[in-house]
């Protein structure tokens, strides 16, 4: 049975009924969060298992769909093309994405004149997020993504050399067709989640958490608009791709990543969206799970404008070779943050901690608006990642048809 040739989506029957639980659950969790804070906060805890356990679910779908495309690039006449394109693309955007954060950074100085006060902060940065990364197991677990796209990668290149690829696609298929219905039952409980996600937020991270940090939050989600309407607008202009269809097209999928602070929430049912509506599921199989990887712009927006941030809040001097070597340095770290809602901030202090020159030791001063940025961070890796996947699509799949 193939999970994404079915007549009608899950997308089509289950998120249509999903938007409204998702909204009723925003107020509740809104209501709750305000009114029961001591309650509410210790909701907190349910989201986190969910995601621990989405997570683990994830990551075995993105390593099973990497080589499950790289298996059918095979079949396309045009594969060569698409792997330039693909590695070209996320290299040009991923660095427009930072060096956008850098230019918002510098022009709307979220770092000075902040008007706090060091000594009379009470932000805490939580155990679970280290400021050393020299252990090994750390070095892995913030690695793990990139050890799995290695892993993959390889996999699928030796498959496509085997004599045995067919009877390994057709376990491939099923592996995948397994897991999907195992999220389709997991996504059942979302409302709740989220209920439980936006409760817990409002309870710990209300608005007066945010009106001191307000600027950096503000030059975060302004460089997230600019970069999604502007770049990836001017983009689809170029290819003819028209950008606002196809964002409505997606906004269920939109929506559950803003209300669950993560872009992996999405990555299942975008597949069977965008192949719904025509475009090329082996083209798709391999650019989407990449992207997850390689083409993360709102964690590179992110990254960048919090060092700006930094920068400018201890007042750093650093020279044109400093913010060179600082660029690559989150070229390489932004590619860690594709995990559960919070790793963009562990990517950030990976950054630091590579970089060298910027203090860490009033990082808990951005984790406490972590929250707000998180969901722009998210919505802006997810539809960074779509729409790559919709244009290199686009642009080969003619090609594919001409060839199949």
């Amino acid at each position: 049975m193939n999970l994404f040739h079915t007549k009608k989506t899950f997308t089509s029957r289950y998120l249509k009924n999903l938007s409204l639980y998702v909204f009723v659950a925003i107020i509740g969790g809104v209501l709750t969060g305000h009114y029961l804070p001591e309650i509410s906060s210790k909701l907190g805890v349910i989201s986190q298992y969910f995601f621990m356990v989405l997570e683990s679910i994830i990551l075995p779908i993105i390593f099973m769909a990497i080589i499950y495309g790289i298996c059918h690039l095979a079949d396309i006449k045009n594969a060569g093309s698409i792997v330039w394109q693909t590695a070209l693309y996320f290299f040009i955007i991923s660095s427009v994405a930072i060096a956008l954060g850098f230019i918002f950074g510098f022009a709307v100085q979220p770092g000075s004149h902040t008007g706090i006060d060091i000594t009379k902060t009470k932000a805490v940065l939580p155990t679970n997020f280290e400021i050393t990364d020299t252990s090994i197991p750390s070095v892995i677990y913030l690695n793990r993504h990139g050890i799995f796209l290695i892993a993959s990668i390889s996999i699928g290149i030796y498959m496509n050399l085997s004599k045995r690829r067919e009877g390994f696609l057709k376990i491939l298929d099923q592996g995948l067709t397994v897991f999907y219905t195992i999220i389709k039952y997991l996504y059942l409980i979302l409302p709740i989640v989220i209920f439980c996600n936006i409760a817990y937020g409002i309870s710990m991270y209300g608005i007066n958490t945010l009106l001191p940090l307000s600027k950096v939050v503000g030059t975060v989600y302004l460089t997230d608009i600019v970069f999604i309407f502007g770049v990836l607008g001017l983009v689809s202009y170029i290819f003819k791709f028209n950008l606002f269809k196809f964002l409505i097209s997606i906004k269920e999928e939109i929506i559950l990543v803003i209300t669950t602070s993560s872009s992996k929430t999405a990555f299942p049912i975008i597949f069977e969206k965008m192949e719904s509506e025509g475009y090329s599921r082996k083209i798709l199989r391999f650019i989407i799970p990449l992207g997850y990887n390689f083409n993360l712009a709102g964690a590179c927006i992110y990254i960048s404008v919090a060092c700006c941030f930094l920068i400018q809040f201890y007042n750093i001097s650093l020279s044109i070779h400093d913010y060179i070597w600082l660029f690559i340095i989150i070229s390489v770290t932004s590619k860690t943050a594709s995990g559960v809602p919070g790793s963009g901030f562990l990517a950030l202090i990976f950054t630091l901690n590579r970089f060298g020159k910027i203090p860490v030791t009033d990082l808990a001063l951005l984790y406490s608006v972590d929250r707000f940025m998180n969901e722009a961070r998210s919505v802006t890796n997810f539809i960074g990642i779509a729409v790559s996947g919709a244009i290199i699509s686009k642009i080969n799949q003619p090609i594919e048809k001409n060839a199949s």
